[in-house]
């Protein structure tokens, strides 16, 4: 459980007094980088760990609930899971993995929902890019509004990949939940481009949130600060067809062909899910270390970061974050991920009120 202290030092920076988060809870800990959550209608939810397991929680306990083969190094493994937008009527969860068998690879999964197990159905999506070593594999998928099933890939340190239409590496792509590229799809029918393609020239993109009362979808981005000893790390507002710019521009390039990022950390501030919570977004940091809020002005279409405050801090590295339907905002804590240092009970799931 948390300490007394780490409990303290996260309510100094919740921003007490100003109507937003007032508490701070564990829902679950004993974990093992656990990297996405999908919240049920009986009240319990689900969430994956890296390693290749899909744990059920339910009143702070966390029992098995699908084990998949995954190829487990770097940044790959089980990532993202999402539930069919019709769940329980269609009694499916999607996830994200990296598999090794039949070659190296990343592909989308679904699984057969049965109470208490999920049982491996079918592939959906199959022959997105992965390396050996690991890294920059995205891994987010999520429902949209639209009822399409967007899924965010990395270009695994192929920069050009992100650049190069007939690849699905350095994405973010939209699915039918049969696996379809979605109708209206801004590169259907053009030649040499994969049809699934949504926006592209994106890096390794984490996060993904739409705007509750515009439907925008904003995602979250790492930049190239391993590399060339900057950050760089974005928040960007997507638009069908649009081009990001990597690796031709890093951050704001003022480049007529490349949409510039909406939000950027010129040192480094590795996100990770992002979500809309009473009127702010919110973004979990990997190395940074933090959950912030990004106060948005404007308005459709024209959108900028009026200021950001440090929310919570003190525990580590947080990847997920996700409105649940308590009203609740959930966090994953991510210090068993071979880059941050355990702490007691680690990893956790984390709940803000």
């Amino acid at each position: 459980m948390l300490s007394r202290r780490q409990v303290l030092a996260g309510l100094l920076a919740l921003g007490l007094g100003r109507g937003r988060a007032q508490r701070l809870e564990e829902a679950v800990e004993g974990l093992e980088v656990p990297w996405a959550l999908a919240f049920l209608p009986d009240g319990g939810f689900l969430v994956s760990e890296r390693p290749g397991r899909i744990r059920l929680v339910r009143g702070g306990r966390a029992t098995l609930y699908a084990e998949l083969s995954v190829y487990a190094r770097g940044e790959s493994g089980l990532l993202g899971i999402a539930l069919h937008p019709r769940f329980p009527q269609e009694p499916y969860l999607y996830a994200y993995r990296t598999v090794e068998e039949g070659g190296l690879r990343n592909q989308v999964v679904r699984l057969w929902h049965r109470g208490e197990r999920g049982v491996l159905e079918r592939v959906v999506l199959d022959g997105i890019p992965a390396r050996p070593h690991g890294l920059h594999s995205g891994g987010r998928i999520a429902f949209g509004p639209d009822g399409m099933l967007y899924v965010t890939t990395g270009e695994v340190y192929e920069r050009e990949l992100a650049q190069d239409l007939s690849s699905l590496g350095g994405k973010i792509l939209r699915l039918t939940p049969e696996g379809a590229p979605a109708p209206g799809n801004p590169f259907l029918g053009r030649p040499g481009a994969r049809p699934e393609v949504y926006s592209y020239g994106h890096r390794n993109p984490q996060g993904l949130a739409w705007h509750p009362e515009t439907g925008e979808l904003f995602a979250s981005e790492h930049g190239p600060s391993g590399e060339q000893g900057f950050g760089h790390d974005e928040v960007n507002l997507i638009l069908p067809g649009g081009n990001y710019g990597w690796p031709r521009v890093v951050g704001r390039g003022g480049d007529p062909r490349y949409l510039d990022p909406l939000y950027f950390w010129p040192q480094g501030f590795p996100p990770g899910n992002l979500a809309f919570w009473r009127g702010g977004l919110y973004v979990a940091g990997l190395r940074g270390q933090a959950l912030l809020r990004l106060e948005l002005t404007g308005g459709k279409g024209n959108w900028r970061v009026a200021r950001v405050e440090t929310v919570l801090q003190g525990l580590g590295r947080l990847r997920e974050v996700r409105v649940g339907p308590d009203g609740a905002l959930y966090v994953t804590t991510s210090n068993r991920d071979g880059r941050g240092q355990v702490r007691p009970g680690d990893d956790k799931v984390l709940r803000l009120l």
